[in-house]
């Protein structure tokens, strides 16, 4: 499908990262500076270069230090509209939790979902990225990445049952989920993606892949999200070194070993086949293609840049 320039979004992934150190390999050094009360002095800041840089749209992103109403300030002045946002959940029992006969108890597993749910609607959208949780002292992070390391079927099963009950959640307030995959949680693999898709059905979840996630896993992205595209409503892309992904496969290589190397890099940068991908989309797409850079190549300005650089240069304004 024709896209243009208006599809695209940036999530500021850029500035948290390096703000918070160079990885080195040890799990959780790079965390999540959203989380923060510093970064909130710093989001107004960074929402201009955003807009300077090119984009009009920005992901979602509602800090855990600040009220919808502040951020539905801070975004009205930036002059960006929002895309998507993120939420997960995880396995209760990876939380030494039981919710056996204890209903009140996995009532409230899922009061996150309906907080973002909120932030969703209230700030105008009605679609969120839904994923299965990540943290470090898990194999997928700490031991091997991208190789479905330590698959489980009756785990994934559970997985799907959760990620279905979510869903179930989100569509009840209006919000409808995108299904989203990532490298070192338990929707990692194609196999694992398709088999979460297949488990729930369209009408409750949509898909909303992460291209270069998958990419990182070996997929042929272009194949996936042809044979996709009907169920696509918004998503992730990222550019990457895949040498460097085929190479931490082989070896199995930690999460963060493979992020401390040069590895993720700005649209075009990279090997990911991303236009040839997003080109399998259908006519009249309506959804949001976020670009992603988990770990910039240079300095986070240049990097929201040069990535609307490759945006300007593969897409056309809206007429």
């Amino acid at each position: 499908m024709a896209l243009t320039r208006e599809h695209f979004s940036l999530n500021t992934l850029q500035w948290i990262t390096v703000g918070l150190g160079e990885a080195t390999g040890e799990p959780g050094e790079v965390g999540w500076e959203f989380d923060l009360s510093s970064f909130l002095p710093k989001q107004p800041k960074i929402l201009a270069q955003v807009r300077e840089a090119g984009y009009g749209a920005v992901m979602l992103e509602v800090l855990p230090t600040q009220t919808l109403q502040s951020y539905a300030s801070v975004i009205a002045d930036s002059g960006l509209r929002l895309s998507p946002g993120y939420v997960h959940i995880g396995l209760p029992e990876e939380f030494g939790r039981d919710h056996a006969g204890d209903r009140e108890a996995h009532f409230r597993w899922f009061d996150g979902i309906r907080r973002r749910a909120e932030e969703t609607l209230y700030m105008g959208l009605d679609r969120v990225f839904l994923a299965a949780d990540m943290a470090p002292g898990r194999p997928r992070i700490d031991v091997a990445a991208a190789v479905g390391y330590e698959f489980d079927g009756a785990r994934l099963d559970r997985v799907a049952n959760i990620i279905g009950e979510a869903a179930e959640v989100l569509k009840a307030e209006g919000v409808t989920p995108a299904l989203h995959n990532h490298v070192g949680t338990w929707i990692e693999t194609e196999e694992e993606y398709d088999y979460v898709l297949d488990a729930v059905p369209a009408s409750l979840l949509a898909a909303g892949p992460d291209i270069g996630h998958l990419a990182w896993t070996g997929v042929d992205v272009v194949d996936w999200v042809a044979a996709h595209a009907d169920r696509i409503s918004d998503l992730h892309v990222k550019d990457m070194d895949l040498g460097i992904a085929a190479a931490g496969r082989a070896t199995h290589t930690p999460y963060f070993d493979v992020m401390g190397q040069r590895f993720f890099l700005e649209p075009g940068l990279g090997d990911v086949p991303i236009a040839e991908a997003l080109a399998q989309l259908p006519e009249g797409f309506a959804g949001d293609v976020i670009i992603e850079v988990d770990k910039p190549s240079m300095e986070p300005f240049e990097s929201a840049k040069t990535s609307w650089a490759w945006i300007a240069e593969n897409y056309p304004e809206a007429s």
